[in-house]
C-alpha cells in the first residue's frame, strides 16, 4: 500500500512537473529573463531594458522580480524616473530577504542620484548588511560612502569608503583612496586631530595622519616628504602607500593653458532648457569675442537631456577628443559622475553640491551661499552685531536662513529672531511688526487703555536690533522695506540678496527699496565690472531672456573666460563677470561679489570689505590675445 502510495505521488509530482516545464508562457518568459541577463553582462543596457519591461508589464508570479530588474536596469541608463516608477509597484513583503535588499540598495541609489541623500540613507538602514554577496557590499558601502558625505557625515562616510577598499579591483583602490583623503580635507584640522586622539583602527588613523599632513604642510615640500616618509615605517601594509608611490601628492592643479577641446553638457529640453539657453548664449559670446581664432578651442555641446545617461555622455565626448568638460547644470547628474569612478578628463560642473569633492572634478556656481557670506561679513565689519532675520516659510528660506545663522553666528553675531513670511504674500506688516515686538507693544497700550482710559503714545519697536537680513525678491522686498519706516524702524540697517535687483533700472518703483544694502554679480551693477562684454555690449543678447535670467549670461562668461585662468585661481582671483573668483582647496570657485545701495530709486556701488581688507591685485578681464599670454608664459 506504501509503495503505491509512493508511486502515485510521484506520478503526480513528475505530471505537475512536465505541466510547468511544457507551458509556454513559462518558457517564453525564463528564455527573456535569461536573454536580458545575459544583455546585461554584456553591457547591452538599453537591448536589456526593453526585454525587463516586457516582462514586468506582463502578470506572472514572478512580476514583483521582474519588476525589481527593470527597475535595475533603467538606472544602469540613466532613467531614474522611470527606475522608481517600476520599483514603486514593488511590494517589498512579497520578496524574500535577498531580495529587498536589492530594492532597498536600488531605491538609496535612485535618492542619491537625485540629489535626496537623507532619502538614500534611510534606504540603507533596512538592507541586511550580512547578508549581502561581495558584489552587493561593493554597491552598499560606495552608495552610503557618498550619501554620508552629502548629507554631512563625513567620518562615517570614509569608515564606509575604508569597508569598501576589499572589493576594489587596482584601480578602483586608487580612486578610492584619492576619494578618502578628499573626504577628509573638509574636515577641520582640529576634528582631524580629535578623531587620531580617539581612534583604534590602524588603517583609519593612518588616513587622519596624512590628511593631517596635508593640511599643515605643503605638498611636494621637503618638510612634507619627510613626514610622508615617516609616516610610511609606521605604516608598512597601509592601503594608501599605493597612493603614495605615485605621482599622486606631485599633483599641484590642472593645467588648461593648452586645451584645444572643449565638451558642454547642458539640458536642451525639460524644465531647465531655458536655463542652460541663457547659460549658452553668455558662453558663446565669450567664445566669439576671443581674439584669437587660431587658438580658440573647439567647442561642442552634449544635450544631458538626453536618456543615454550623463555617464555615457562624458565618455562619448572623451571618445571625440574632449580634453575639458564644462557642465552639467543639475545636481542629480553631477552626482552620477562623481559616483562613476576615475575621472580621466576635468569636468567644470556649473553648479554646487554640499560636501562632494572629487579629483578632476571643479564647481562653479551661482551660488546664494557666495551672497549670503558677503552680505554677512558687509554687516560684521560695519560693526553691527545683534541681527533679525526674515525669510519665506519655503525650502529654500529655511536653507538661507542656515546659512546666514550659521555665518553671523561664527563671527560672534546674534540672531536675536527669525521671522517667516507666507510665499506669494502681499501684505508684509504682521511679520515685521511681530518681527520687532510692535505687536507685543499695541497690546500692552490697548491693555493699559482698558485700565487708565485713553493714553496718548506710540507703539514702541524692539531696541535691541542694528541689523536685519531680508531673504526676498524685488516685488517682495519693495513691500517689506517701507514696513520698517512704518514701525519706526528706519534706523536700522537692512542688507538683502541679489534677488533684490534684477539688473535692471527701475527709479519709480525702487524708490520703496530706499536704504536697502545687497551683493550681486558685477556684470549687473553699473561701473563694477570692467570686462568688455558688459551689459551694454549684449544688450541684444539679454533682451531674449527673463530679467531673471541676466545672471546666467553673465555665468555663461564666465564659465567661458576662466577656463585658461583655472589653474591659477588658487592664488590669485580673476575678475569675472559673476564676481572676483577664487579657487578653494575643495576644487570649488567661490565669488567675491560686488555690493551696493538702493538710494534715491538708484543702485550706488559701496566698497567692499574685501576691497578695504585685501587691496590685492587680480586677472584682469580685459581679452587675452593667446593662451600664452593668459598664463604669463614668454
Amino acid at each position: 500500500m506504501r509503495l503505491g502510495v509512493f508511486f502515485f505521488v510521484l506520478l503526480i509530482t513528475s505530471c505537475v512537473s512536465q505541466t510547468k516545464v511544457d507551458d509556454p508562457v513559462l518558457l517564453r518568459q525564463n528564455q527573456l529573463a535569461q536573454n536580458a541577463q545575459q544583455l546585461l553582462a554584456e553591457g547591452k543596457y538599453q537591448e536589456a531594458v526593453a526585454l525587463y519591461r516586457q516582462l514586468a508589464d506582463q502578470p506572472s508570479i514572478q512580476q514583483n522580480i521582474f519588476r525589481l530588474q527593470a527597475a535595475e536596469a533603467l538606472l544602469k541608463i540613466g532613467d531614474a524616473v522611470t527606475a522608481k516608477a517600476y520599483a514603486d509597484l514593488v511590494a517589498p513583503a512579497t520578496l524574500t530577504e535577498v531580495w529587498r535588499n536589492r530594492l532597498y540598495l536600488l531605491y538609496a541609489q535612485i535618492h542619491l542620484n537625485a540629489g535626496n541623500a537623507e532619502q538614500a540613507v534611510s534606504r540603507l538602514n533596512l538592507v541586511s548588511v550580512m547578508s549581502l554577496s561581495a558584489q552587493q557590499k561593493h554597491l552598499y558601502h560606495e552608495t552610503a560612502a557618498f550619501a554620508y558625505a552629502l548629507t554631512g557625515e563625513l567620518v562615517t562616510s570614509v569608515h564606509e569608503r575604508i569597508a569598501l577598499e576589499r572589493y576594489l579591483s587596482a584601480a578602483q583602490k586608487r580612486d578610492n583612496s584619492i576619494a578618502i583623503l578628499d573626504t577628509l580635507s573638509l574636515l577641520p584640522l582640529s576634528v582631524l586631530q580629535t578623531q587620531l586622539d580617539v581612534s583604534t583602527d590602524m588603517v583609519y588613523s593612518g588616513w587622519l595622519e596624512i590628511a593631517i599632513m596635508k593640511q599643515q604642510m605643503p605638498l611636494g615640500s621637503a618638510e612634507f616628504n619627510i613626514a610622508i616618509n615617516t609616516w610610511q615605517q609606521l605604516y608598512i601594509r597601509h592601503p594608501a602607500n599605493s597612493l603614495i608611490n605615485s605621482d599622486y601628492f606631485m599633483f599641484s592643479g590642472i593645467e588648461l593653458g593648452d586645451v584645444s577641446d572643449i565638451a558642454v553638457f547642458l539640458p536642451e529640453a525639460g524644465p531647465y532648457s531655458r536655463h542652460a539657453a541663457a547659460v549658452k548664449a553668455g558662453f558663446m559670446a565669450a567664445y566669439y569675442h576671443y581674439e584669437n581664432n587660431a587658438l580658440r578651442p573647439n567647442i561642442r555641446f552634449y544635450d544631458t537631456s538626453q536618456t543615454i545617461g550623463v555617464v555615457a555622455l562624458y565618455h562619448q565626448a572623451i571618445a571625440e577628443g574632449a580634453q575639458l568638460v564644462i557642465g552639467p547644470l543639475q545636481k542629480s547628474l553631477i552626482n552620477e559622475l562623481a559616483a562613476a569612478g576615475n575621472l580621466p578628463v576635468p569636468i567644470l560642473a556649473l553648479n554646487y553640491v554640499d560636501n562632494l569633492v572629487k579629483k578632476n572634478l571643479y564647481q562653479f556656481a551661482l551660488s546664494p551661499i557666495d551672497e549670503a557670506r558677503q552680505v554677512v561679513n558687509q554687516a560684521w565689519f560695519a560693526g553691527y552685531k545683534n541681527a533679525l532675520i526674515l525669510r519665506p516659510d519655503t525650502g529654500s528660506g529655511e536653507r538661507l536662513e542656515k546659512y546666514f545663522y550659521n555665518a553671523w553666528t561664527a563671527l560672534d553675531g546674534n540672531i536675536l529672531a527669525v521671522e517667516k513670511f507666507a510665499p506669494k504674500s502681499k501684505d508684509f506688516s504682521v511679520p515685521v511688526q511681530h518681527m520687532l515686538n510692535v505687536s507685543e507693544s499695541q497690546y500692552r497700550l490697548k491693555s493699559l487703555n482698558n485700565v487708565v482710559g485713553r493714553v496718548e503714545n506710540n507703539p514702541r519697536r524692539r531696541q535691541d536690533v542694528d541689523v536685519i537680513f531680508i531673504v526676498a525678491n524685488k516685488q517682495e522686498a519693495r513691500l517689506i522695506n517701507p514696513q520698517f519706516y512704518h514701525n519706526r524702524a528706519a534706523k536700522i540697517k537692512v542688507y538683502g540678496l541679489s534677488r533684490i535687483y534684477g539688473g535692471k533700472m527701475d527709479v519709480i518703483k525702487n524708490v520703496d527699496l530706499e536704504g536697502v544694502n545687497f551683493c550681486g554679480i558685477p556684470w549687473l551693477l553699473e561701473g563694477a565690472y570692467q570686462g568688455e562684454l558688459d551689459l551694454a555690449a549684449l544688450q541684444d543678447t539679454w533682451e531674449q531672456f527673463p530679467e531673471s535670467f541676466l545672471s546666467l549670461i553673465a555665468f555663461g562668461i564666465d564659465a567661458f573666460t576662466i577656463v585658461p585662468h583655472l589653474d591659477k585661481l588658487q592664488a590669485v582671483r580673476f575678475h569675472g563677470a559673476t564676481g572676483n573668483l577664487l579657487l578653494n582647496g575643495s576644487n570649488r570657485v567661490e565669488r567675491q561679489l560686488a555690493c551696493a545701495q538702493f538710494k534715491q530709486g538708484k543702485v550706488q556701488l559701496i566698497e567692499t570689505m574685501q576691497d578695504m581688507a585685501e587691496g590685492y591685485e587680480g586677472i584682469a578681464t580685459q581679452p587675452i590675445s593667446s593662451r600664452q599670454e593668459a598664463l604669463g608664459a614668454e
